[in-house]
């Protein structure tokens, strides 16, 4: 399922302020955000690679509340027209589909903005739901994540393997 990003405005203040952990192979992602959208995430820095890997194979649990249900996820986002352009372009990458940093310049016509393209990835404001775990360089390693490469090779493998096995490429 695709996200639904939007920038945020400065008159925009969440109704309420909500923060829940969402658990799944990838370990703990603490989501934040009103009850509307979610507004930012991080990984929880307790993680153990074998005991995610143990649930590989599994589909990805339901969001947890007040966002459970919500098609598509609301994700509200701060930062400059560039780098929300490339959350926007990172939102459209098709489940498992993978892409060099290039690449991703050249969808958002930038495509001498490669470095620029690889900061704005890099300040990704919520990992895993704007995937930029689906980002690798141009040579085919996955190269740095903000959850750490072990779990960033982990989710590539668990979402061709587990949740989108129909759209990824054998």
């Amino acid at each position: 399922m695709m996200p639904a990003i939007r920038p945020s405005t400065t008159a925009e203040c969440p109704e309420a302020t909500h923060e829940a952990v969402w658990t799944g192979p990838w370990g703990g992602l603490r989501l934040r955000g009103s009850a509307h959208a979610i507004t930012g995430a991080r990984f929880d820095s307790t993680w153990a690679s074998a005991a995610s890997a143990a649930a590989a194979g599994q589909p990805a649990p339901a969001l947890p509340a007040p966002w459970t249900g919500c098609a598509p996820i609301p994700l509200v986002v701060s930062g400059t027209a560039f780098r929300v352009r490339v959350w926007q372009a990172l939102a459209t990458l098709v489940c498992g589909e993978l892409v060099s940093y290039r690449e991703l310049a050249a969808r958002i016509d930038h495509p001498r903005a490669v470095r620029a393209v690889a900061s704005a990835v890099a300040a990704n404001p919520i990992p895993l739901l704007i995937p930029c775990h689906r980002v690798i360089r141009s040579d085919g390693r996955y190269g740095d994540y903000v959850g750490g490469s072990a779990r960033k090779h982990l989710l590539i493998e668990w979402e061709k393997t587990s949740i989108c096995p129909a759209t990824t490429p054998q």
